[in-house]
């Protein structure tokens, strides 16, 4: 189904989340109607898909501000530098040997492909991000694709006292814990001791649709209160009820488009791609 009114044009992708936008140029500022449509079915929709957008890093932060202010993001080990510190680097070009790929066996690279296991965006920060959007200004020619799940979605499929366990539960969230899922140390010790756990209640509500979502994803550590075990074993029932293969929507890249998605009740990954460039 597609609600358009021209120029612009919202059309749903999967029964669970995600719509294309079409009729909108984010290079210049959004009229107050356009980002009050799109900001209404980013809330339906979790993610939205915009093709042909050929921003620049300029652009991209400007249009990002419409959204609320920007984080600085966390220096990944390896990438001091390269970008503003605003924006993201996601990328395998080895800045320091002239664009050459990196290897998997980099530790730079060890680090990035923490980004394939489940996770909502800097939930191991104190102030997790309300969203992120991501530019593909070079894609690999075979692979790269990221999947998304709806938190919110599986919530709304739990019975009520499925529901009523998980109210005022709350769970600790830590990079260096989801990070040593790939490899020890991928963090030197100043940066470890910078990045200190964190707690998020397990459950939160979305202040635009009042629809609640619990919150997980590999940075969720353990639940408070909870035997350890048995916190880690109700996070992986969660994230395998977020996950199930009917719900997912898998998305495959078009250089130049730029998909939005929302951290508050998604869950997403991205998929191991080649190096031939």
């Amino acid at each position: 189904m597609a609600i358009s009114a021209a120029p612009l044009t919202i059309t749903s992708l999967h029964p669970s989340l995600g719509a294309r936008v079409e009729g909108v140029d984010l290079s210049r500022p959004l009229p107050a109607e356009t980002f009050r449509r799109i900001a209404a079915a980013f809330d339906e929709h979790s993610v939205l898909v915009f093709h042909d957008q050929r921003l620049t890093d300029a652009q991209q932060k400007a249009f990002s501000e419409q959204w609320g202010p920007l984080e600085t993001t966390l220096v990944s080990p390896g990438k001091e530098g390269r970008l503003d510190p605003k924006l993201v680097d996601l990328s395998n070009v080895d800045p320091d040997h002239d664009g050459a790929l990196m290897d998997w066996n980099d530790r730079r690279m060890m680090y990035q492909s923490g980004n394939q296991l489940w996770h909502t965006d800097s939930s191991f920060k104190p102030i997790p991000a309300h969203s992120s959007a991501l530019s593909a200004r070079e894609i690999p020619p075979v692979g790269g694709e990221t999947e998304f799940a709806s938190m919110r979605v599986a919530h709304a499929a739990l019975s009520p006292a499925e529901r009523a366990r998980l109210d005022g539960k709350v769970a600790v969230h830590s990079i260096i814990y989801s990070r040593s899922l790939i490899a020890k140390d991928l963090f030197d010790p100043e940066q470890a001791r910078a990045l200190p756990a964190v707690r998020h209640a397990l459950v939160r509500t979305n202040p635009a649709n009042r629809r609640p979502a619990f919150y997980i994803g590999s940075h969720a550590w353990f639940i408070e209160g909870m035997p350890y075990a048995e916190s880690r074993r109700l996070l992986d029932e969660l994230l395998a009820l977020t996950t199930r293969p009917e719900r997912v929507y898998r998305h495959a890249w078009r250089q130049w488009e730029l998909v939005m998605w929302e951290n508050r009740s998604l869950l997403h990954r991205g998929g191991p791609w080649g190096f031939a460039r």
